[in-house]
């Protein structure tokens, strides 16, 4: 994968942080934690630290300075995730990157399921894939994104979370030809979040896979 979809992961999961500390990936499965640091192996030719970030969470990690000054001047922003953070103006000029980034996000922040509806005597069952996170800006330019691909979805705004004050953006692609078309053309390389999203493209179970921090 490109630096742009390691970008996108970690604008979701991610970050740079003092002068030296980078982390380009928090997640609760290890074989995901474990694709990143290969992906970061061939884009940086680094050996980074896999390592416990909390009791069900592992993180991918560096202290080298070049790095974090390399993702500083690429326009990656410093500390913290804000309500103003965007995507670095350099990966959305190619259709490639900008895709990259996208799938980068997803497999970070994304989340799919079922939506079941009750109508009378009958149930419906609604398939979707969606994404949450306080930026505005970066969740625009996804929906946007998306957009160019033909991929409908829906904004709306959700409330803080539990530890949070700022209020949730959240990006949704629902029904089956919608999350059809996200699956053929961003998909997720998450494992669980991929077989998840194969099997709601199939017709499968309604259990939700969502990894948050």
């Amino acid at each position: 994968m490109s630096l742009a979809y390691l970008v996108g992961v970690m604008l979701g999961d991610g970050g740079v942080y003092g002068n030296t500390y980078t982390v380009f990936c928090r997640d609760g499965d290890k074989r995901f934690v474990q694709w990143c640091a290969e992906r970061v192996r061939e884009i940086f030719g680094i050996q980074p630290r896999i390592h416990k970030a909390a009791p069900n969470c592992w993180a991918v990690s560096t202290n080298r300075a070049e790095i974090h000054q390399f993702m500083c001047k690429l326009g990656y922003p410093k500390g913290r995730k804000s309500t103003a953070a965007r995507i670095p103006e350099i990966f959305l000029r190619s259709r490639s990157d900008r895709i990259d980034v996208v799938k980068g996000l997803f497999d970070a922040e994304g989340y799919c399921g079922i939506d079941r509806q009750k109508h009378g005597n009958k149930v419906y069952r609604y398939p979707y894939v969606g994404i949450d996170m306080i930026a505005k800006p970066v969740i625009k330019e996804v929906r946007k994104i998306l957009g160019e691909l033909g991929i409908s979805c829906s904004l709306q705004v959700k409330k803080p979370r539990a530890w949070g004050k700022n209020p949730q953006w959240s990006l949704v692609v629902k029904g089956h030809g919608g999350v059809a078309e996200f699956e053929k053309k961003v998909g997720f390389r998450h494992p669980a979040k991929s077989a998840r999203l194969e099997e709601l493209v199939e017709g499968g179970s309604s259990e939700t896979i969502r990894w948050a921090p």
